[in-house]
């Protein structure tokens, strides 16, 4: 949402909001001349007789300012239907899939900043490469997206390039199973004229039959277009080869500042949406070396004998990646998990891969779940994580309050460790606090 607001700022609307807390975000925003009021009330929807009240999944039906946005007759649009509007003004590149599609989509605009593109866009997360932003209205014909699959508006938008990163099981709430989300996902592409795919995921195949001209990356699988190997990670730093429909792009190398395999990954997928927007490999790569993670994506808040890392990994195969990147590039003397569960709903079908992912850690540290906008479901709680664990791992802790975490992670990590934090919640609390008192 606040991608959006300031975007449309920048094209020249009056745009005003409100937030729950005040947080990064209300301030950047007001920081840019928009006026973000805290708190929900009736009141910021009546004054000013706006032009159109958007709102976004989070909130709720019975919201009290989308209830008076509605008893005053006000246009009302989701997010997403604004987001569909401003695709349609350009040329546009949708990057979509469950893990990823910040890390792509921030990579694609940072390849058209540095081409000279002036590109418009919206990403999941500030990225120091785009200037510390996530949204843009720029002056040049493109626009770069994070098209988000969890409420299913997604399936409308339409796209000239849309880059699928993977398709994994997530927002079951919504789509029901598996093979709903799947069809999504299908229709998706469906609305494309050019599709970039990932060869390795196994539910390529299927998308493919519904996407009419198909680019696909990868690392396993020897068909792909854009093919990376030999890939070699040292600390946060990941280089490989590559070779672009069977032919070694000769001397080019890949060579990001991004831990782990899953980021070679992020890192082809743009590199394929930036050839067919027109850019050079040798550039792109040139672009890439220099590109900085988004916020909170291994985020290294300190690297000093101990290493502390704040990640948005709320996905088993998300936190299994990083915890192999972590292993692999540091090779510490223990590698210690803090995890935030997200949503009630998300831990009542994905519990069991939750702790099958936590394993690879040597010490967890699961605190209660975050639940976003939703009602706990009865039975679902962050101790059925735990309890999965310590069937096949000794070192599992269950810390309810932040402050008995901090407290716990302040005595036991000491020089050598890797302490990673996962979840889109407020657990980065904790991680900044152990930076900042030490």
């Amino acid at each position: 949402m606040s991608a959006l607001a300031r975007v449309l700022h920048e094209r020249g609307l009056s745009v005003r909001g409100s937030d729950l807390r005040e947080n990064a975000r209300t301030r950047a925003l007001r920081g840019l001349g928009i006026p973000v009021r805290v708190g929900h009330d009736p009141a910021h929807v009546r004054s000013g007789d706006p032009v159109a009240v958007v709102y976004s999944s989070a909130i709720r039906p019975d919201n009290v300012e989308l209830a008076a946005a509605r008893q005053a007759r006000f246009p009302v649009y989701h997010r997403q239907e604004v987001l569909g509007q401003l695709l349609r003004s350009r040329r546009t590149v949708g990057v979509a899939g469950t893990h990823g599609k910040t890390t792509t989509s921030a990579m694609v605009a940072a390849l058209l900043l540095e081409a000279g593109k002036d590109p418009t866009f919206l990403v999941g997360a500030p990225t120091p490469s785009l200037g510390g932003r996530h949204g843009r209205w720029g002056r040049g014909e493109w626009l770069v997206a994070e098209i988000d699959e969890s409420d299913g508006f997604f399936t409308q938008f339409p796209t000239e390039i849309a880059v699928v990163t993977n398709v994994g099981c997530d927002h079951l709430n919504h789509y029901g199973d598996e093979e709903a989300l799947l069809r999504g996902f299908a229709r998706f592409v469906s609305r494309s004229r050019r599709v970039v795919l990932c060869a390795d995921d196994p539910h390529t195949p299927f998308l493919k039959e519904f996407a009419r001209d198909v680019y696909t990356f990868g690392i396993e699988s020897d068909s792909a277009d854009l093919q990376a190997h030999d890939i070699e990670q040292h600390r946060a730093r990941t280089r490989a080869r590559l070779a672009f429909r069977g032919e070694p792009l000769g001397e080019l190398e890949l060579e990001i500042p991004a831990p782990g395999a899953h980021n070679v990954k992020n890192a082809l997928a743009a590199l394929l949406a930036g050839h067919l927007v027109g850019l050079e490999f040798p550039a792109m790569l040139a672009a890439l070396r220099r590109f900085q993670l988004p916020e909170r994506r291994f985020q290294i808040l300190e690297e000093n004998g101990l290493v502390i890392v704040d990640d948005y990994a709320h996905l088993p195969e998300q936190i299994e990646a990083n915890l192999v990147a972590a292993r692999e590039g540091w090779r510490p003397k223990r590698l210690i998990a803090l995890f935030q569960p997200h949503r009630y709903t998300r831990m009542s079908y994905l519990n069991g891969a939750f702790a099958r992912a936590l394993r690879r850690a040597d010490l967890v540290i699961v605190t209660d779940i975050y639940p976003a906008f939703e009602d706990p479901i009865p039975g679902v709680d962050a101790r059925s994580v735990v309890e999965a664990l310590r069937r096949e791992h000794e070192g599992v802790h269950y810390l309810r309050g932040f402050e008995e975490t901090y407290e716990f992670l302040r005595k036991r990590a000491e020089p050598g460790d890797f302490l990673i934090g996962f979840g889109p919640g407020d657990v980065w609390q904790v991680l900044h606090r152990l930076v900042r008192e030490g």
